[in-house]
């Protein structure tokens, strides 16, 4: 039986291996992309190597290295295999071995992990610990890209390399070495670790991720331990507990108020054009103020292009397109642009999204609809509802290489979320309009005098505008109308010079301005409401004096001390910020880590309640005033961190401490309780693990938190923050095979908390804050991307991918609150208790091309 058995699986093998093909005047390059997918190979090899190269082949169940000696036969081509699966193909009398050792040119230490490619092909390698690298013999015509995370990228022709022994390649540091990268691939490709600690993501070299059919700034550091979205959307980060209005975002050193498209659902920034965010998630420079949590730094393109290229794409909720022109070899110019087509236009992404944003809100109550002839004779009671919702963004940045030592950078930036909501019934007429801006513009100059003199003077203005209308009418008279607005305008320069004693050490001392006036109405008048009119403009001048000293030996040690002096005009006082961050190596494979900071924060944001027509956008910007504390925020950090051979664990552990919270915030007091001050305490630990084989990457985030209010008018002893998400834990995992990437993530976490109320009174009563647990919220995502050459050249390219979020479609709520409402029936007041629902299943696809 056994050996029946073993006879059926030795034929039913055989029968799916066998490989019959029949070439008859064939392109070479036909035959060569087909045994690619047969053979499960990669075939490297230049346009010019097989151009006009025409053959006639029939392959019957025929051994790979046999058909490779026809092939050679047949072409007068070499056809070499450097590994089981890939094999270059060159001129007889025109190749080379290309092998080589990447160092650092001022440290000469080892570069490992350093991406090496053939231009024409895209296929390449990587170095190993050493910084040895070999792509075996090629065609030399081909050019060779040397890409390293904070070096200068080198571009080197294949001839260029000696046949005789592995070139020696130096490669130069962007900067300084003391900014050098600590870690690449400290999640996936383009996410690395930076000595100082903060993260790096690279937008150009970052690897598909979960759920995600193109890259998304806010949504790919929510991969992050310590880094999480509890409401799901892109702007609602939280960065160790703090809110999102305590995290500085800067987008070529503008400030940003309002970091969120679709209600928050994704970022307003367009990623085609950034080329790499740094963050914080403690133990920031002193150059770094204003906010108490961490810190978001974007920046796009900083270099002239050398050549005129470009993309455009459209997925499903929006069309982007970006152009990178060099107008001479000093001047370059970037454009990009978005707009979703969502008003004219309903894709199932949209719908998901939509069904998230607009829950709870009239404008899920009252969908699109047309009367039905059954109800002919009610039309005067018949009501027409109209959502039109859209949003764009436009980006601008204009290079100048003024020397060979100075840079002048100009940026501009607008984002823009429309929505216009009408019910009509003929004799009555409800509109909702709702539009959110922010627009900026930075002007930067950086150089260097001496070789170690840097100096950095930077200008920017960023203006946020966000204006809700809602008016009834009655026979064209208004009969009810509630405005709320808020604006915040702010100017500021920043000028730092840097000054490098040695290799080891530098001194930086800094001055900075800034001029912020926030503006905010909040009005209601109608005949059976009662009358709200409150209004505020404040503003601000602060003036800011700072100084960092860095130690960066060569063992890697690095330690980072700051102090950073502002006053405020808008509560007269002067705040002192000092800051420290540690890391030390143990071994060469262990570190050790310390961050403490004390950091200030004179504007925030305040939840607005009196008004809450359609639930949407409902923060106000204000400063602090006489019952409005600045925030003031301690917060310590320690912990390990481990890499070898692929593998990267870290563990880190904080403390936090929030000072100068108000009340008027979701989930913990009644709509119309005085305003009350208080304070939060955080203690998390982060954990990652990840491991590279190959081209799987997979890795393990988990973060504890435990985050206390303390908030005496409101109730004795602490309770849960609204945040506290008590457990949050993420699998991650990718794979890359030829020209497809694959993403299979989970995400599980502790449900928020939330307080219970009761209608007595015809009031709301709430019970003990924050004393009720929401569901464990938990999801799977998916993802996938095939990248293609569309011209044989491969100057055009195309892109396609498809990502689903929330693959079985579970949906709890992650929030609660409470209003009100009359009972249709009874004319009865009753509690009616709002519950936020996560987001449903959520599929998207895009399709891209470069050019």
């Amino acid at each position: 039986m056994k050996k029946i058995l073993l006879l059926l699986l030795f034929c039913t093998f055989s029968l799916q291996a066998q490989i019959i093909k029949n070439y008859k005047e064939t392109p070479l390059q036909q035959v060569l992309n087909e045994l690619s997918e047969s053979y499960d190979l990669i075939f490297s090899f230049s346009n010019e190597t097989v151009k006009n190269k025409i053959i006639t082949l029939v392959i019957k169940d025929t051994p790979l290295d046999e058909i490779l000696i026809t092939l050679k036969t047949l072409t007068n081509l070499n056809f070499k295999k450097i590994s089981d699966r890939q094999v270059i193909v060159s001129s007889e009398n025109n190749q080379i071995e290309v092998c080589g050792y990447l160092f650092d040119a001022s440290t000469n230490s080892p570069l490992p992990y350093a991406t090496i490619t053939i231009e024409s092909s895209k296929v390449g390698t990587i170095t190993n610990d050493d910084g040895f690298f070999q792509l075996g013999m090629i065609d030399k015509n081909e050019s060779i890209s040397i890409q390293y995370v904070g070096y200068k990228t080198k571009i080197l022709d294949a001839a260029s390399f000696t046949t005789s022994t592995c070139s020696r390649i130096p490669l130069l540091t962007e900067s300084t070495s003391l900014g050098e990268v600590l870690i690449v691939e400290y999640i996936t490709t383009g996410i690395d670790k930076n000595i100082d600690g903060s993260l790096t993501i690279s937008n150009d070299e970052l690897g598909i991720l979960p759920g995600q059919s193109e890259p998304d700034i806010f949504q790919s550091v929510q991969l992050i331990p310590g880094i999480n979205s509890p409401d799901e959307t892109a702007s609602g980060i939280q960065i160790r507990g703090g809110s999102p209005d305590q995290n500085l975002v800067l987008w070529d050193n503008i400030k940003m108020y309002n970091t969120g498209h679709f209600f928050g659902m994704f970022s307003a920034f367009n990623p085609n054009v950034i080329k790499s965010a740094k963050i914080f998630k403690g133990g920031a420079d002193p150059k770094y103020g204003d906010r108490v949590s961490g810190v978001i730094d974007i920046s796009s393109e900083g270099e002239v292009p050398e050549k005129f290229n470009g993309g455009a794409g459209i997925n499903g909720t929006h069309g982007d397109m970006f152009i990178k022109v060099p107008v001479g070899k000093a001047l370059g110019l970037v454009l990009s642009g978005r707009r979703s087509y969502t008003d004219s236009f309903e894709t199932p992404t949209y719908k998901a999204l939509s069904e998230k944003v607009f829950q709870n809100t009239k404008i899920a109550e009252n969908p699109n609809q047309i009367p039905t002839e059954e109800d002919e004779e009610e039309e005067d009671e018949e009501s027409i509802a109209k959502n039109n919702f859209f949003f764009y963004d436009t980006s601008a940045k204009l290079i100048i290489d003024a020397s060979d030592n100075d840079k002048i950078l100009i940026s501009g930036i607008l984002t823009d979320n429309n929505l216009t909501f009408e019910v009509n019934n003929e004799e009555d007429l409800i509109t909702d309009d709702l539009e959110i801006k922010n627009k900026g513009g930075s002007i930067s100059w950086q150089g260097t005098k001496m070789n170690n003199l840097h100096h950095h003077l930077k200008a920017y203005y960023s203006m946020f505008d966000s204006d809700y209308l809602f008016t009834e009418r009655q026979e064209l008279e208004i009969e009810e109308r509630s405005v709320r607005k808020n604006t915040v305008k702010d100017i500021g320069a920043d000028f730092n010079i840097t000054y490098d004693l040695d290799s080891k050490n530098s001194f930086m001392l800094g001055y900075q301005f800034s001029s912020t006036d926030v503006v905010y109405t909040v009005t209601r008048e109608g005949e059976f409401e009662n009358p709200i009119d409150e209004s505020d403009n404040v503003k601000n001048k602060a003036n800011t004096l700072y100084a960092n000293y860095k130690f960066s030996p060569k063992n890697k040690s690095f330690i980072n001390l700051g102090i950073r002096s502002s006053s405020y005009s808008v509560v007269d006082k002067v705040y002192i910020e000092p800051r420290a961050n540690i890391e030390h190596p143990i071994t060469r494979f262990l570190r050790i880590k310390a961050t403490g900071e004390l950091r200030y924060q004179p504007i925030s944001q305040l939840v607005e309640f009196e008004d809450t027509q359609l639930r949407l956008e409902n923060n106000l910007w204000i400063h602090a005033n006489e019952n409005i504390p600045v925030l003031e925020s301690t917060q310590f950090s320690g912990g390990i961190l481990f890499s070898k051979k692929g593998w990267n664990f870290e563990i880190d552990g904080y403390y936090k401490n929030i000072d100068g919270l108000t009340s008027i915030t979701s989930g913990f007091n009644t709509i119309n309780s005085e305003l009350s001050t208080g304070e939060s305490e955080i203690l998390g630990v982060d954990v990652l693990l990840k491991k590279k084989v190959k081209n799987f990457r997979t890795w393990v985030g988990y973060t504890f938190n435990d985050v206390k209010y303390t908030f005496p008018e409101i109730q004795r002893g602490s309770f849960s923050g609204n945040n506290d998400i008590t457990h949050n834990f993420r699998i991650s995992n990718t794979y890359t095979i030829n020209n497809w990437e694959f993403s299979l993530g989970w995400l599980w976490r502790s449900g928020a908390p939330f307080t219970g109320a009761n209608l007595i009174n015809e009031e709301i009563v709430f019970e003990n804050a924050n004393a009720n647990r929401l569901p464990e919220y938990h999801r799977m995502d998916i993802s996938a991307i095939y990248r293609f050459n569309i011209s044989t050249s491969g100057s055009w390219r195309g892109q396609l991918g498809a990502s689903i979020q929330n693959i079985y479609n579970r949906q709890v709520p992650i929030a609660v609150s409470y209003q009100l409402d009359d009972n249709i029936t009874t004319g009865d007041l009753e509690l009616e208790k709002l519950q936020q629902k996560s987001l449903g299943i959520t599929p998207n696809a895009v399709f891209r091309i470069y050019f």
